[in-house]
C-alpha cells in the first residue's frame, strides 16, 4: 500500500468540478468525496491546519493556533518551533513506513516537523533557486518537478503541498476569473502528479484536501490591540487575516461587545480567537490583496478520496457520510499504514 496526501493550498470546495479541475473531478468519480467539504480548525490558516494534517490534534494539543505561536516573549513565525507531540513523519520512522514530503512553501517544513521525513524538500525548509509563484513560493511546476528528483512516489507515504492557489486567492480573491483560472492550471499539474502516480495505482490511496478557503476583503485595518489597550483590557493580539488570536486576554463576552468583533472562540486557557463580520480584515493590509482568511466562514476544506487500492471504497465511503476534520487525516493514514501515531 502507498498513501499520497495532497494538499492543494486554498482551493474553494465549490470550485471542484469538470470545468475548473477536470483531473480532480475524475479522482471523486473514481474514488469519492464528500460534496460539502472537510472542516479546518481554527485559525483557518495554513499553518494551524497543516500542523493538525500530521498529528492528528487540535491547535490546543500541536500549539499552533495561527501561522506564528508564542515563544514566551512574542510572536514569531510557528516553523521555528514545528508541532509539539508526535506526528506522521516520526511514527512512520518508528514503524520502518518510508515517507517524503516535498511543499511549495518551504516553511511548511518546519511547521508539520517534516525533517523528520526520510526525504524533504526543500532542503532545511530554504526557498530554493527555482520557478517561484508571485509571493515566492515554489510554483506548482518546481513542485512536480521536486517529487520526481526526490524519488518521492518510491515512498509508502508521500505529503505533497501546491501552494499557487494561496496566492492568486490573496491576490484576486477567491471568486475571480484570475483565481479560476490558475486552480485550472494547478489542476493540470496535479492531473501530471496523477499520471506519475499510475504505474503503481493499485497499491495507492490518494487523499486530496485543501487547508481552508478564502472570503473576499471587504475593509481592513482594525487594530484590536489598540482598542484593548484604550479600553484599559490586557492581551497580547496576533492578527490573522479575518481573524485574530488573543493571549492572555479578556473573556469572551469582553471580547464580543467590541462593535468590530462578531464571534470569539476559547481555544485554549491562554488563547481565544475573535473574528469580524464578513470580509473585515484585523490590522495592516496591502491594498493589492482581495482574498483572505482566519475566521470560521473560511472553514470549509476539500475532502477527496481515490486510487486502486481496495480500501479507497472504504475510506470514500466513510468521508462520504460524514464531513472529515483537518484532523481526521492523520488518523486515517495511520490506521492504513500501521503507524501507531500517538495522538
Amino acid at each position: 500500500m502507498r498513501v499520497i496526501f495532497v494538499v492543494i493550498d486554498a482551493l474553494p470546495n465549490h470550485w471542484v468540478s469538470e470545468e475548473w479541475t477536470p483531473n480532480l473531478w475524475a479522482l471523486v468519480k473514481s474514488g469519492g468525496w464528500n460534496p460539502s467539504g472537510g472542516r479546518a480548525v481554527l485559525s483557518t490558516a495554513t499553518y494551524p491546519n497543516h500542523a493538525s494534517f500530521v498529528t492528528g490534534r487540535d491547535p490546543s494539543s500541536h500549539g499552533i493556533f495561527v501561522n506564528r505561536v508564542w515563544d514566551g516573549s512574542q510572536f514569531v513565525i510557528s516553523s521555528k518551533i514545528g508541532p509539539q507531540g508526535d506526528t506522521l513523519f516520526l511514527a512512520a520512522d518508528r514503524s520502518g513506513v518510508s515517507s517524503a514530503v516535498v511543499v511549495g512553501d518551504h516553511k511548511l517544513v518546519g511547521v508539520m516537523g517534516a525533517n523528520e521525513a526520510d526525504v524533504c524538500w526543500p532542503p532545511d525548509g530554504e526557498r530554493q533557486d527555482v520557478e517561484l509563484d508571485e509571493f515566492r513560493y515554489a510554483a506548482d511546476t518546481s513542485v512536480l518537478d521536486a517529487v520526481d528528483s526526490t524519488g518521492l512516489l518510491e515512498s509508502d507515504f508521500g505529503f505533497v503541498h501546491f501552494n499557487e492557489p494561496d496566492t492568486v486567492c490573496h491576490l484576486f480573491g477567491p471568486d475571480s476569473m484570475e483565481t479560476r483560472e490558475r486552480i485550472r492550471q494547478t489542476d493540470a499539474s496535479f492531473g501530471q502528479l496523477v499520471e506519475r502516480c499510475k504505474p503503481r495505482w493499485d497499491e495507492t490511496i490518494m487523499i486530496v484536501v485543501s487547508d481552508h478557503d478564502q472570503e473576499e476583503v471587504i475593509e481592513y485595518g482594525f487594530d484590536l490591540a489598540k482598542v484593548l489597550s484604550d479600553k484599559g483590557f490586557s492581551g497580547v493580539v496576533e492578527n490573522e487575516g479575518t481573524c485574530a488570536v488573543v493571549l492572555d486576554g479578556p473573556d469572551v463576552a469582553t471580547l464580543t461587545s467590541i462593535d468590530e468583533v462578531e464571534g470569539a472562540s476559547i481555544l485554549d486557557d491562554r488563547h481565544t480567537l475573535v473574528w469580524g463580520k464578513r470580509g473585515h480584515v484585523f490590522g495592516p493590509w496591502l491594498d493589492d490583496l482581495h482574498g483572505s482568511h482566519g475566521s470560521p466562514r473560511t472553514s470549509t476544506q476539500v475532502a477527496v478520496v481515490g486510487g486502486g487500492h481496495p480500501e479507497v471504497k472504504n475510506l470514500a465511503s466513510l468521508i462520504s457520510k460524514e464531513r472529515p476534520s483537518a484532523v481526521d487525516w492523520a488518523k486515517h493514514i495511520d490506521k492504513l499504514l500501521g503507524l501507531k501515531l500517538e495522538v
